[in-house]
């Protein structure tokens, strides 16, 4: 072999591994404070889903990770009752968990009410994790750290 065919080769076997090293990530999230009052706002998590993925509710059991956000302790924050889903819930009974579960697909707001002890500038931090599964397979739990001001 010459030595043009060997590096073709050889970039051809690197490349081909790169490609499938590379993690999938079928779930994009957003961030953002929808101010109500001058002490009361709505964090909104949104969950944009590749089509053919789905992420589970917070409210399964006996199956996959739910989705579950924990809020760092801020001193200036209230958090106001628990983190609301707005979107299209679909259940399903799962024969390999045995048990029915509930689940977003395309996507899903999760929506907390904060608020403020005294009207300030603050910043809410937080980590969602969550599962995703399609029809074939599930990934392992991912952990999404976020950041949102409260101004």
């Amino acid at each position: 072999m010459n030595m043009k065919k060997i590096i073709v080769l050889f970039c051809a076997v690197v490349f081909a591994f790169n490609v499938n090293a590379q993690k999938t990530n079928p779930v994009k999230w957003s961030f953002t404070a929808v101010k109500k009052t001058d002490k009361q706002y709505e964090l909104v998590a949104t969950a944009t889903i590749d089509a053919s993925w789905h992420i589970y509710s917070q409210f399964v059991s006996g199956g996959p990770i739910p989705t579950n956000f924990t809020f760092s302790k801020n001193p200036l924050i209230q958090l106001a009752g628990k983190t609301k889903e707005k979107g299209k819930l679909q259940k399903m009974y799962d024969k390999n968990f045995k048990t029915e579960l509930s689940f977003f697909s395309d996507k899903v707001d999760f929506v907390q009410t904060v608020n403020l002890k005294v009207a300030s500038k603050t910043n809410l931090v937080g980590v969602v994790e969550y599962s995703v599964c399609n029809d074939d397979r599930c990934l392992p739990p991912v952990k999404v750290p976020f950041e949102v001001a409260l101004n």
